[in-house]
């Protein structure tokens, strides 16, 4: 895998050994992903190597699997079952539905080496839900944090950008912001309670890059609730337009 990586504060490039030097300083790793490409699967994969062979204790956070069905990625890690049982009980091809091959050496290295596999995304149901709450209601709920914030102007300009192409968006923009908010909230809520809890432990966070675009989802949410900070690597789309965005840019050569 031929790949290339730049600072996305000073527009340098940087070497693989320079990455993985500054990841390791801190305790969270966003690796943003576009879902059906396999080289970025396996970017992630070689960062979570890298990490083990340093001697840290890695957990893997996965958007891909939804909270409720944390037990079975427990189970799955253990050995307890196979990874057919895993899917099925974690409902992928209902919640996810993408080529497993795509994350299978994922997974599959965590099971080998014993790494928490945490499964921080919203239940759909719940997402569902959500459009119709007031703010104040949604801090009261399971899955959303007691200190939920409300997207500012720069969340929602960037959501607006997202979605700008979609059709009916703008009479079912505030919902769709909601239920983005919720998403986001709510991954960073699981993430924050982990490592709140896990005081020695490293997490990858394994996730589609527009939730970690800008630090403007995920990131920015995680140090709110708990101080860290946190890495940002996200996929070139164009090094100019992505200077500042993340952390770090990687293209694939």
């Amino acid at each position: 895998m031929n790949l290339c990586f730049f600072n996305l504060v000073s527009g340098e490039r940087v070497s693989w050994d320079s990455l993985i030097e500054s990841i390791s300083k801190g305790r969270v790793v966003y690796v943003g992903e576009i879902h059906n490409n396999k080289k970025i699967h396996d970017l992630q994969l070689r960062i979570i190597e890298s990490l083990v062979k340093k001697g840290f204790k890695v957990a893997v956070a996965f958007e891909m699997f939804q909270q409720p069905y944390q037990k079975y990625l427990d189970e799955f890690v253990e050995g307890k079952i196979s990874e057919v049982e895993m899917l099925y009980l974690t409902e992928w091809h209902k919640n996810w539905n993408m080529d497993i091959s795509l994350y299978r050496d994922i997974w599959n290295f965590a099971r080998k080496n014993k790494l928490k596999m945490l499964a921080i995304n919203i239940p759909t149901d719940f997402r569902k839900k959500v459009k119709t709450m007031s703010y104040e209601h949604m801090r009261k709920t399971k899955y959303l944090p007691p200190d939920l914030e409300e997207p500012d102007s720069a969340y929602i300009e960037y959501f607006k950008k997202a979605i700008g192409g979609h059709e009916g968006a703008q009479e079912r923009f505030n919902e769709m912001l909601k239920v983005m908010l919720a998403w986001d909230e709510g991954m960073a809520y699981a993430i924050s309670r982990f490592i709140k809890e896990n005081k020695d432990a490293k997490v990858v966070v394994i996730v589609g890059y527009g939730h970690i675009y800008g630090r403007l989802g995920i990131p920015k949410r995680v140090e709110r609730m708990t101080g860290e900070r946190g890495t940002v690597i996200i996929p070139l789309q164009n090094l100019k337009d992505d200077i500042g965005k993340g952390d770090f840019g990687f293209c694939v050569e």
